[in-house]
């Protein structure tokens, strides 16, 4: 079913489809960034040379399905256009070099299960748009991190926010402190056309782009951000305190001193999040307030770890994998109260936190 992209369903005076679906975002807190085909073949392509480079570190999963991100539309039988949402999260956090307020949480994680309530405003987006366009018979699907589509390509080819060099999605006057979520439909709404040239190397204007801006290049503590528009997760911080199974390298230690799961660095520092303001719809949900003490996250049992943090993303690391960084805090800040327990953590049943225990000689003497 085809729809004009600038009238309703009936093609008569009305809300466009575009102006439907900023005010259906809008009455859920949603940003809404565009409509746009599903067309990511130039994104898929950079894609793949970043899987040829061997840049996705140990994520392997990130090579299933790549069928599915070159052509998302196997996704949803007539698949023909992708309405993309973004909900704010950031919580007022900004960034000081010397790092005197402790170790952090990436300001995503410590909210309780973002998918579920995205998901759920999606769905609500979805019912007032089939209503707006009743009488229609199309399909739809929604997805929240639960499909291989290359959502940031889909955002910034409907023109409503581009992708940065730290590799997030930046909205020009909103910054890039938001969750992602997707509505694929078989309505085919006419999308505008997808300019032609290399959407990436923009001069900075009021529309977008980074131009000559390299702040998330320069503060990224690791040097994940080497290449203009393309991480190294092997040397991005979130990679090491979320996705890797395993002891640290000691070269990242002590930024998990600042950072005990994910980082927003190459966000906070970036000009388009400049001042950095507290989302309300954010500060409404259910959350983790503060970073939890570390000697409870290093000696916690499974049920105070899903006491603490059940119902968060923070659940991606495991509860070896946070233990294991609260340790390296806690090593890297010098917390006294870490001396009485070492002789029991050196018997711990878990051989993540025995080996980090005994890398922890090693970065004192190097």
């Amino acid at each position: 079913m085809t729809f004009n992209y600038e009238s309703n369903a009936q093609g008569t005076p009305g809300d466009s489809i575009l102006d439907a679906c900023k005010k259906f975002a809008e009455n859920e807190g949603l940003h809404f960034f565009g409509i746009s085909d599903l067309d990511v073949s130039r994104d898929f392509q950079w894609f793949q040379e970043w899987i040829d480079a061997s840049r996705h570190g140990s994520m392997d999963w990130m090579k299933n399905h790549l069928n599915i991100r070159e052509n998302p539309e196997l996704l949803l039988p007539n698949a023909a256009a992708v309405l993309s949402f973004g909900f704010p999260y950031s919580l007022g956090d900004s960034w000081s070099r010397g790092g005197d307020e402790g170790p952090r949480i990436a300001q995503y994680a410590r909210l309780k299960d973002y998918h579920k309530f995205l998901r759920s405003k999606l769905e609500r987006v979805k019912q007032a748009l089939e209503r707006h366009l009743s009488p229609s018979t199309l399909d739809w699907r929604i997805t929240v991190d639960s499909a291989p589509l290359l959502e940031r390509a889909l955002v910034a080819n409907s023109g409503g926010a581009f992708v940065g060099k730290n590799t997030c999605v930046i909205h020009p006057q909103k910054g890039s402190f938001f969750l992602l979520g997707e509505i694929l439909t078989s309505g085919d709404f006419q999308t505008p056309a997808k300019p032609q040239s290399e959407t990436r190397h923009k001069p900075r204007t009021e529309a977008g782009g980074c131009g000559t801006c390299k702040r998330c290049q320069v503060h990224c503590p690791t040097g994940a951000l080497d290449e203009d528009y393309r991480i190294d997760a092997r040397k991005c911080l979130s990679y090491w305190t979320i996705e890797h199974r395993g002891e640290i390298p000691l070269e990242y230690w002590p930024w998990i001193g600042r950072y005990i799961f994910g980082c927003d660095i190459c966000q906070l520092v970036c000009p388009y999040n400049r001042p950095v303001e507290a989302s309300t719809e954010a500060q409404s949900l259910e959350r983790i307030k503060g970073t939890p003490d570390l000697m409870e996250m290093i000696l916690m049992d499974q049920g105070r770890y899903e006491a603490l943090f059940g119902g968060t993303p923070m659940t991606r690391a495991k509860r070896s994998g946070l233990r294991r960084n609260a340790l390296i805090a806690a090593i890297v800040t010098k917390d006294p109260r870490l001396d009485s327990h070492l002789k029991t953590l050196a018997l711990d049943d878990d051989p993540v936190i025995c080996g980090t225990l005994v890398a922890s000689k090693s970065y004192f003497e190097k």
